[in-house]
């Protein structure tokens, strides 16, 4: 059987020989987070998405003034956007320049986001929708909930009251948000290093990549996983080389498909292999596109 030791994934199956999710933490600890409000409203006046056949797709990259923004936001928005084209996706960009960092609520109404056959959140950090954000987070909800596709990238499961920008701001952290991306960043031991990642199984989002590649980043730890998410990539840093972390991984609710990826920090990964020696090692054609696709049901 496996277990958790904070965000260290140990491989587990079950009887039957299936892959089991690892649990919810909280550090080293097991924990249920308050799931009220989780589920979407799927009242009557919550507008229906039509992701299974909408082209176009939004990529957020807001991230708070006082908090952290990374330098590869930009290119990693126009990276995304032309493998979206390539693969007949149109892109919204938002929030991924200075002159457009500000948050805007107006993305995130439930009319706006039933335009959108998916939403990537692309290393947002702090309030990217604003605070306190209730509705906007709910109507997110509730476009997963019927159908939508959302992907979660680099460092964004440290909004809403993640371990670095919810002491800045101040704020309690928002359970809705964490239970939907199935994650709360914790933090990124040893920094930009020497790394291995390995896949795990036979998903879309690793079908393509090489099953084992070495790049340098940061590999994240989380303080909360989700009991439901699928791990697809683990990765061990060169500066705790006896601790694998899980990396990459997904979860659906309702009829939506949510998938996380950790990677991303040096701007170099978005457009070049993460390993040189590896061309199926490439961050956005590999990988990131794939989940995107998985998750829009294509």
């Amino acid at each position: 059987m496996a277990a958790f030791v904070g965000s260290v994934w140990q491989e587990s199956t079950s009887e039957s020989g299936m892959q089991q999710g690892p649990p919810a933490t909280i550090g080293d600890a097991q924990a249920e987070l308050d799931t009220s409000g989780i589920v979407g409203s799927m009242d009557a006046s919550a507008a229906s998405t039509d992701a299974a056949g909408s082209n176009k797709i939004l990529i957020y990259g807001v991230t708070t003034p006082g908090t952290y923004r990374h330098a590869a936001i930009g290119t990693a928005a126009t990276a995304l956007a032309q493998a979206a084209m390539a693969v007949g996706l149109t892109s919204e960009i938002y929030g991924t320049t200075d002159a457009t960092n500000v948050a805007d609520r107006t993305k995130f109404t439930a009319a706006a986001l039933a335009k959108d056959g998916a939403v990537i959140l692309i290393s947002n950090d702090g309030e990217p929708f604003g605070y306190p954000a209730t509705q906007e987070i709910q109507n997110l909800i509730d476009y997963v909930q019927n159908g939508g596709a959302l992907l979660i990238l680099h460092c964004t499961p440290d909004c809403y009251g993640g371990a670095a920008s919810g002491p800045i701001l101040g704020h309690p952290a928002s359970l809705p948000f964490h239970m939907l991306i199935g994650s709360t960043w914790l933090g990124h031991p040893g920094n930009v290093a020497p790394a291995t990642c390995t896949t795990m199984g036979t998903h879309p989002s690793v079908a393509g990549l090489a099953p084992t590649f070495n790049l340098t980043d940061e590999i994240y730890t989380y303080s909360y996983l989700g009991r439901d998410i699928q791990v697809v990539m683990t990765c061990t840093s060169s500066t705790d080389p006896n601790t694998v972390r899980v990396s990459s991984f997904y979860r659906e609710q309702g009829q939506g498909r949510i998938f996380t990826a950790s990677l991303g920090h040096p701007d170099i990964s978005w457009t070049m292999p993460m390993d040189p020696k590896l061309p199926n090692s490439r961050l956005v054609q590999d990988h990131v596109i794939p989940a995107l696709l998985w998750a829009m049901r294509r």
